[in-house]
């Protein structure tokens, strides 16, 4: 008997960065995040003599996961059991593009279909968390929150809120990012002085961006959007050694994007760790601001996306 989870990665538009308990794994700031639709993570949980974890084909460490297996098996009765995992992505895992977010939402209802245990959302968004911490909002589709402290996101919007919001992804390097977004959440904490304020302003920027969502306004949204990830960057930027994910190609397009809204275009940017820039934009919009991206920078690949469901799960026929 096998269990599976499929969820769709979490896009912050209002950044969390960094922890507020690294032990609980709760955010220091709180976010708002939309649920992308067409890319997902799908994973699988089986019983075994031992945990395993295999994504995309390849064995992982078990390092990184055996502390949110064994909450998983605590939560769900399973001590004592090994669990074998697997999981695939249909879009670039490890990359700045939150598979992360996806892949332990997805674990989380895999495990606990395999268990038959009937969890309420927010307590899958809250184990969930446990592993990823953007993975809380995973489990619900559409737009979402997890505020400061939190243990479990909440919906703010529903999936059918804003018909026309598209995201356009902008991936411009395929292989993993070298320092993972936890380790870095942690560094930009330590060494950045620029941190504190970082957590200080960051409640009036969300609670703005809550408002201009309730009214789809991207007149509103967008420059908090874009201020959001500007901010987060300047704790990696000055950090000490500094954190630069940043290539070539991200700037062309930030700088592109720039041009796209001088002339008229609703076409918002955010980045998150990782080189890949994401675009906020109408969908009637998405082809022409494609067609700009795409002849600034010919070697990136682009893919689009609307507000998505949330997790999904059950049993293997």
């Amino acid at each position: 008997m096998r269990g599976w989870g499929a969820a769709g990665p979490s896009l912050a538009l209002i950044k969390y960065w960094g922890k507020a308990s690294a032990e609980a794994n709760t955010p220091a700031t709180g976010s708002l995040a939309v649920t992308l639709g067409a890319l997902e993570s799908r994973t699988e949980a089986a019983f075994d003599d031992r945990d395993s974890v295999v994504v995309n084909g390849a064995e992982q460490p078990l390092e990184r996961f055996s502390s949110f297996l064994g909450a998983l098996k605590r939560e769900l009765g399973l001590e004592g059991r090994g669990l074998a995992v697997t999981s695939a992505n249909n879009f670039p895992t490890a990359a700045g593009l939150a598979s992360s977010s996806s892949g332990f939402a997805a674990l989380a209802g895999a495990a606990a279909a395999l268990a038959g245990a009937q969890l309420p959302a927010a307590k899958l968004s809250a184990l969930a968390r446990l592993g990823s911490g953007s993975a809380t909002r995973s489990v619900y589709g559409g737009f979402t929150v997890f505020d400061a402290g939190a243990e479990a996101a909440d919906v703010e919007q529903g999936e059918d809120h804003w018909p026309d919001f598209r995201v356009v992804l902008c991936v411009v390097r395929e292989a993993a990012k070298a320092t993972s977004s936890r380790r870095a959440m942690e560094f930009s904490r330590a060494t950045s002085p620029y941190y504190g304020r970082w957590v200080e302003t960051s409640p009036a920027v969300l609670a703005e961006a809550r408002l201009a969502l309730a009214a789809c306004d991207w007149s509103r949204l967008g420059p908090l959007i874009r201020q959001s990830y500007l901010r987060m960057f300047s704790t990696m930027f000055t950090a000490a050694p500094p954190l630069i994910y940043w290539q070539p190609e991200s700037l062309a397009l930030i700088h592109e994007l720039q041009t796209l809204r001088d002339e008229g275009f609703t076409a918002w940017e955010t980045m998150d760790a990782g080189p890949q820039v994401k675009v906020f934009c109408p969908a009637d919009q998405v082809d022409a601001v494609v067609a700009r991206l795409a002849a600034k920078v010919p070697g990136a690949r682009f893919l689009t996306a609307a507000p998505g469901p949330g997790l999904r799960s059950g049993i293997v026929p």
